[in-house]
């Protein structure tokens, strides 16, 4: 299996000793995954399969407390998966967007600080599945998903600070229904390190564009 991976988060705001009660930010992440699958018998090299994922996930939020946060992010995603030397041959391609709702309280003052925090999302889609050569069929598509997490925040800046984070308890449920007839698929994953929002461990810059009440001249 040959994997390329590029992730790239850019998530805005003031953790540390600047995180202030009415602070805000903005921000977001985006990724790309492509992954392709080689058989190799006697020689000769086959692709299995092959797959493109990306996603864009623009964000906002605030400091309720001096240790509440509340932020609110916009996704769009989509994949697409080819499987070439399968007979009939088929195409995937699934498109999502929607919303994620969070939440996390920091401990302590400085700047490090450990967070633990809440996320829901509702990413509504669709999907086509292309069965070269004979017919394609299309279907509706929900995910639904709720975790808890930990991870912290370094402050590198008055504006500018480090944040990574990681799932360690969530659910996952996701729905499929086929267009023009009754048949509908649901999936549901739940367990301990489920993240629903991503990779288990993600890392980002955030900044503040409006201080918060203890910040002086807003610098």
């Amino acid at each position: 299996m040959k994997h390329l991976f590029l992730f790239t988060a850019l998530s805005l705001s003031v953790l540390g000793a600047q995180a202030q009660k009415g602070s805000f930010y903005i921000g977001g992440q985006a990724g790309f995954n492509s992954t392709s699958t080689d058989v190799e018998n006697n020689g000769n090299t086959v692709t299995t399969s092959k797959s493109n994922n990306y996603s864009f996930s623009p964000e906002i939020g605030t400091f309720l407390t001096n240790q509440v946060q509340l932020g609110v992010g916009f996704t769009f995603s989509g994949s697409r998966q080819e499987t070439p030397n399968v007979r009939p041959a088929y195409n995937t391609r699934i498109n999502r967007y929607g919303g994620t709702v969070y939440s996390r309280y920091f401990f302590g003052k400085g700047i490090f600080r450990p967070f633990i925090g809440l996320n829901a999302s509702v990413l509504p889609g669709n999907s086509t599945t292309e069965y070269v050569g004979v017919s394609n069929t299309k279907a509706n598509t929900l995910d639904i998903g709720a975790n808890l997490n930990a991870g912290f925040g370094y402050g590198l800046t008055k504006r500018v600070t480090l944040v990574g984070s990681f799932g360690t308890f969530g659910f996952q449920r996701t729905t499929s229904k086929q267009e023009g007839n009754n048949i509908e698929t649901t999936t549901n994953n739940f367990g301990l390190n489920a993240n629903t929002l991503g990779n288990l461990f993600n890392v980002g810059l955030y900044f503040t564009f409006i201080s918060g009440e203890n910040q002086e001249g807003g610098k």
